[in-house]
Formats: C-alpha cells, structure tokens, sequence
C-alpha cells in the first residue's frame, strides 16, 4: 500500500470512530502500556546499538517517563474528555452552550534520534489519548530503535489505526505532502522551516518542539559545588545530545575560577572509573555529528577536557573558554562541549540574551529573588529551572514547547491530550420562544430600545 493509500485508510477509520469512545482509546493506551513493559530489553539492545545508551539511562529517561505518561492520560482521560457547561449571554438567552472535546483527525508525529523512544511516544500518547489515528515517523537516524518500532506496532496495533513509516528524507518528504489534521515534530530550527511551510499547503496546524542555545546562569550568589553539579549532569546527560541540555554557561566573574575548579572534581566524581560507552556514557550519534563536534572543539580553547576517540564517536565532556561573539557561541552545540562566559552585572548578560534567538530552557543559579524576576521578565524561552537543570521536563503539570525558533505549542499531560484535540463550541435552543422583535422588518422604535438596552 502506497502512503497515499495508507493514509486514506487512517482517514477513514477515524471517520468511522476507530479511537472514538473512550473506552477504545483506553484500552490502545493500556497495549502501549504492555508493549513497552513487555519488550523493555529490545529497547535496551536497540538504543545500546543506535547510541550506546547506558541501561540507566534508557530506563530513566526512555522508558519509565513513557510508562508514567500513559499513565497519567489512563487516569485523566475520562475528565479531560467531558463535555462542559458554558456561560450563556444575553444575546443568545434563553439557551443551553455547551464545548464538547473533538479529536483533530489523523495526526503526523515525527520523532527525534536523540531520544527515539521518548520523543516519538510521549506525543503519540496524547495522540491516543484524544482520540486520533496515527502516522508515526521514527528518526531515520536510530535505526535500530526505528525498525523495533515499526516491528513492534504491527504486532499490537491496527495499521488503520497506528502506522509507522520507516526511512529517511524521502519518506518524510512524501508523507509531508498528505493533507494531515496536525503535525507534531520534534528536531531541529532548520528541519522545522521545512515541515511548517508543507503544513502551510493544507493549512494544517503544527507544534514544533525544536531547539536552541540553552544558556546556563551562575549569578555571584550561587551555591557553585551544587551548581556545577547540577549543570554537568544535565550537559553528560545522554553525551549533550538533549535539547534542553545547558548549552552554554555564563558565570559572573567573581565564580569563573570555583566553577572551573569545582567542574573538573564534579567530571571526575562522575566518571571516577573512566568514560566507559553503555555502561556511563553515550556515544556521539553517527559520524557527521561527531566530526561536526570535533569542529567546534577544534576552533575554541580547552580549559578541562577534550579526549576523543573516533572508533567508538567518544568526545569527552569538555568545559571551553569563550566569547559570546565566538565560532562555537553561533548555533546549538548538541554535545558534550561546554562554553563558559563571564559577565559582571546582570544587566549585561540579560541584554547578551535578548539579542539571541529565544532558546528552548534557560537556568538560572541564584537565591536573588529580583534576579530571577528580572530574567524571566525580560529574557523569552520555552522554559527551564531555578537552581536546577533538565528535570522540569519531567513535571506532567509544566507544558513542555518553546517559543520563536525553539518551537511552537507544548506537551506533555493534559497539554499533549490539548494539543491533539480541539474545543468545539455548540448552542441549544428551544423552538419556543421565537419573538417577532429579532426579525425583520425592524422597526424604529426597537432600535431605540436596543440601544438604551446596551448603552
């Protein structure tokens, strides 16, 4: 069957109801639920293949936040898809409004390599959740992880109801011409230009989780052993390749030298037994994204760090003095090279960020209450944490998106059932009353009327 094909067939199980009752829509989440419990150890080996993917981190960041979110929809999903009451107005008294909870249709969802369980089954929960039918297009750069996918929905699930589509730009290319209710794409700026100018064609609405220069800031009054913590543990993270990892940090120069000190005790307390590939560590994706690094790595200066090691696509994590005007401060690192900027007063480093595109997640370390409120004043991004790194992602209660070139719309809880559903509005009437008043002729005098009425 031809995309078109398939994609017509999804079409029209959706119209006849496929994922329509509650119940149904339950029942494919508690499946999905079994399909990740049941075949955890094929992730591990697909993710160990396609990245190195330490187990720990595949279960931590892959598998036990998937497993929480289906389970939060399978708690809510019943409230979240009521019908509500509305307020009446005076213009349309008497009468009953009510807003019921419709699903969109049959939905895109294309997901990321860096995290290719994560990023392609959290918005396809939700997906689920509101009652759609589904193309899912793994990344094409986790092959592995891509194939167990498509393998393991035919096995659990209606191709009518999810399909997934394997295979490179082509296969994105093509499925980007159907005429899809949404779609949903996680990955880069540049990539996400492309898919919103193909949704434009069918004025089909997108959400866009993309990216950005995550900054990290460590203000004069920072804890810097607990910061540099906090920070390298977000950068390690899966090598850097996290679209909310801090891609950058700037440190008031009062702490540039405790930073620097404290980072290399924190690199060697985590990696005391050396950087080992899926047992501690995570390899660089493929070769282009490791020659990529090596690059930047190449063209700054090296305060710690910087071993690296072609065979297994290893780069050390590595902490980089920089400018803000330099090579590496240019574009998202998505890697485990670390810039360090000073700045000595907040209004400084405050302008510094206004002028650079809106990142995804910002980090602000700081007990400064006016500080803080300074920068989430004036300084847009998607979202982030006080004195913390990475971790809000994992709140279900934060929607999760961007804004400007970091992304549009959000996810994650009920904000991933609100991005794959929509709000229909209807009025109820009784056939009686039916004055005369509000139809023509109108005569002089009601107008009048009208007019005191509402003056």
């Amino acid at each position: 069957m031809t995309i078109p094909q398939q994609i017509e067939a999804q079409k029209s199980s959706f119209l006849k109801g496929i994922n329509r009752p509650i119940s149904v829509r339950i029942k494919h989440l508690t499946t999905l639920r079994e399909m990740v419990r049941e075949n955890e150890s094929l992730f591990y080996e697909a993710l160990h293949e396609d990245l190195g993917k330490p187990e720990f981190e595949v279960y931590s960041t892959e598998i036990i936040t998937v497993l929480n979110e289906i389970d939060v929809h399978l708690k809510n999903i019943k409230n979240w898809a009521k019908v509500r009451s509305a307020g009446n107005s005076i213009f349309t008294f008497p009468s009953k409004s009510k807003i019921y909870i419709q699903p969109l249709g049959t939905v895109l969802i294309i997901g990321a390599w860096n995290y290719p369980i994560h990023l392609t089954l959290m918005p396809l929960i939700g997906a689920i959740s509101a009652g759609n039918t589904i193309a899912l297009k793994p990344s094409e750069l986790a092959p592995n992880t891509s194939s167990l996918l498509a393998k393991l929905f035919k096995e659990y699930f209606e191709p009518e109801f999810i399909s997934v589509y394997e295979g490179g730009v082509n296969e994105a290319t093509k499925l980007l011409k159907e005429p899809f209710d949404k779609i949903f794409f996680t990955g880069s700026t540049h990539v996400g230009k492309i898919v919103m100018k193909a949704a434009a064609e069918h004025l089909t609405p997108v959400t866009l989780e993309l990216g950005g220069k995550s900054p990290a800031i460590i203000h004069k009054d920072a804890d810097i052993p607990v910061s540099s913590n906090r920070i390298w543990w977000g950068k390690t993270l899966n090598a850097g390749q996290t679209c909310v990892a801090p891609d950058f940090v700037a440190v008031h120069e009062s702490k540039k030298a405790e930073f620097i000190e404290e980072s290399k005790k924190t690199l060697h307390t985590f990696f005391k037994d050396d950087y080992i590939i899926g047992s501690n560590y995570t390899q660089i994706v493929n070769d282009s994204h490791y020659e990529r690094l090596i690059h930047l790595l190449n063209t700054g200066n090296i305060i710690t760090g910087g071993k690296t090691d072609p065979e297994t696509r290893f780069i050390e994590p590595t902490l980089m003095d920089a400018e803000w005007s330099d090579f590496i401060m240019q574009d998202e690192i998505f890697g485990p090279l670390l810039p360090l900027i000073t700045y000595s007063k907040p209004e400084e480093v405050m302008q510094k960020l206004q002028t650079m595109p809106s990142p995804l997640a910002l980090y602000l370390f700081t007990e400064d209450e006016q500080f803080q409120k300074d920068i989430l004043t004036h300084v847009p991004f998607g979202g982030g944490c006080v004195n913390e790194t990475v971790s809000y992602l994992a709140n279900h209660h934060l929607p999760f998106g961007g804004v400007g070139k970091s992304g549009m719309g959000s996810y994650h809880g009920k904000y991933s059932f609100d991005t794959f559903s929509r709000e229909q509005s209807m009025l109820y009437k009784s056939f009686w009353p039916d004055p005369d008043l509000r139809y023509p002729p109108y005569d002089d005098k009601i107008i009048t009327w009208f007019k005191r009425l509402f003056s």
